[in-house]
């Protein structure tokens, strides 16, 4: 039972994280919610890139993100968190490292989506959990900063730092993090991380009002109704 529970979250977050909507509609229009908060993560994605790269374009640069998820046509989804974190970044280099979603029943499959450093560590080689080679996967090249759109193990942060192939690091978080790890902003482990702003909760209605609005074309303007940056 505890297993599937934790495999039918891991499909909540993976379709929460592509985008797993409608298409948008045009700017003035009133659109669904769904669509709503594509464009609210669309500019939590680019707000870090732009973030990143005005203060660590000197960097290597990571990307982590999720594989390729597909409609029941076959069409592949679009990853909006990696899009416009792209966007963000400009002309600042990067690599991609996508973490593949598994193909079978999510019962079959469930300890290839465990997530753990020894499943990071495998992933920064080409390997999947078992370390057996993932097919078009190959080891990462070196880098300074990883840029996250889907979180990071629990197990890889320790006494401030992060450890494995993360040791010596820096972490930047599109989404994920967590205040457990706020020691890693004084180390500079984390140099970035966007952080949700409080649920105002049915009884504020001027916080319910802004909280639901049509977000703002200025990406700036969207990101701030929803979300902080976190920095050191």
């Amino acid at each position: 039972m505890f297993k599937n529970l934790k495999s039918s979250l891991f499909i909540m977050i993976i379709m929460i994280l592509t985008g797993l909507v409608l298409v948008l509609t045009g700017c003035g229009e009133k659109i669904s919610m769904s669509q709503k908060e594509i464009v609210y993560q669309r500019a939590r994605a680019e707000k870090v890139g732009k973030y990143v790269a005005e203060n660590f374009a000197d960097k290597k640069i990571l990307i982590l993100t999720v594989g390729d998820l597909k409609n029941s046509r076959g069409e592949v989804i679009p990853n909006h968190n990696l899009e416009s974190l792209k966007k963000g970044l400009g002309g600042v280099g990067y690599e991609v490292l996508a973490r593949p979603v598994p193909d079978e029943g999510m019962d079959e499959c469930f300890p290839e989506i465990e997530w753990s450093m020894k499943y990071l560590d495998n992933l920064m080689m080409g390997k999947d959990y078992k370390g057996g080679n993932i097919p078009g996967y190959s080891p990462v090249g070196d880098f300074d900063l990883l840029i996250t759109t889907i979180s990071l193990p629990e197990d890889t942060f320790h006494d401030g730092g992060f450890i494995g192939s993360l040791a010596g690091k820096s972490v930047a978080f599109v989404q994920g993090y967590t205040e457990r790890w706020a020691a890693g902003f004084k180390t500079k482990a984390i140099v970035a991380a966007a952080i949700d702003k409080p649920y105002p909760g049915e009884s504020d209605k001027a916080g319910m009002k802004e909280w639901e609005q049509n977000p703002p074309s200025d990406m700036d303007k969207a990101f701030d109704v929803r979300y902080i940056l976190k920095t050191y």
